[in-house]
């Protein structure tokens, strides 16, 4: 979980993209090796990013409350740091977490990277008076665009504190990755009807979305529990403020709102 971004919103498209070759010259040499689950090597294919990709901040609050060490901040995505969070699903899901208790409106977009180019663009934008925060884990399921196979995406959760002063509004970005499935996997997959079972076969391909999807939304929360707890223990574990212990906390005993866009 990286720094929040607070840059107005009139210029937030155009701020969060423009250093985007800086950020991925800088990061090429500062990111460790991960493991891809389409096989691909990942030190040479990190986000691009400007001051951070997924993270959360203290959100709406006063001066006083916001300089308070103690507070678990107001947003945090869901979703993998400095790697990109891959889905085999070209209809995503994504989830978020919201520490206010005050219903805010929010904002949700989704833009597509071009790794050529080095330009993105807004494929997605939730922006109605319907689309408001609730304390917990929230989970929003998109029927449209169907995003594509191997292209990469960042999608971000904007919190409008004043609508009057949109440049202390609180959001975070985070980078995803679509990638196809391979042979071995659909096999497996193809072996079992067990939720917990498929669960376990997205988690060890690396298949970040596919795996919180079901730990979110399947029925049988009993048997993914502990599943659940360990991916909101990587999201706590991205945490740079210190409140690791207190953030896993909150996140596991968080009620989860579905939402349908």
């Amino acid at each position: 979980m990286a720094q929040i971004l607070r840059p107005s919103h009139k210029c937030l498209r155009k701020s969060l993209f423009t250093s985007i070759d800086i950020g991925l010259s800088l990061l090429l040499l500062l990111m460790p090796t991960t493991a891809l689950a389409d096989g691909s090597n990942n030190s040479n294919d990190p986000p691009p990013q400007t001051t951070g990709t997924s993270g959360g901040s203290r959100g709406c609050e006063t001066q006083s409350e916001t300089s308070s060490s103690s507070r678990v901040p107001a947003l945090i995505l869901l979703a993998p740091s400095q790697i990109y969070g891959q889905s085999l699903a070209t209809r995503p899901t994504f989830a978020w977490f919201i520490s206010n208790s005050a219903s805010l409106q929010m904002e949700f977009r989704l833009y597509e990277y071009d790794q050529v180019s080095k330009q993105s663009k807004l494929v997605k934008e939730i922006k109605d008076e319907n689309f408001k925060s609730l304390p917990g884990i929230m989970v929003l399921s998109l029927s449209n665009p169907e995003l594509l196979v191997g292209q990469r995406y960042f999608w971000q959760i904007e919190l409008v504190c004043d609508a009057n002063h949109p440049s202390g509004n609180q959001f975070a970005t985070a980078a995803m990755k679509v990638v196809s499935l391979q042979p071995d996997l659909q096999k497996q997959l193809s072996q079992s009807n067990d939720v917990l079972t498929k669960a376990n076969l997205y988690n060890q391909a690396h298949l970040w979305y596919n795996t919180l999807e079901i730990a979110l939304t399947s029925k049988d929360q009993a048997k993914l529990r502990e599943l659940k707890i360990s991916l909101l223990e990587q999201v706590a574990n991205g945490s740079k403020t210190g409140l690791k212990e207190q953030i896993q906390v909150e996140l596991t005993k968080s009620a989860i709102h579905q939402l349908q866009r």
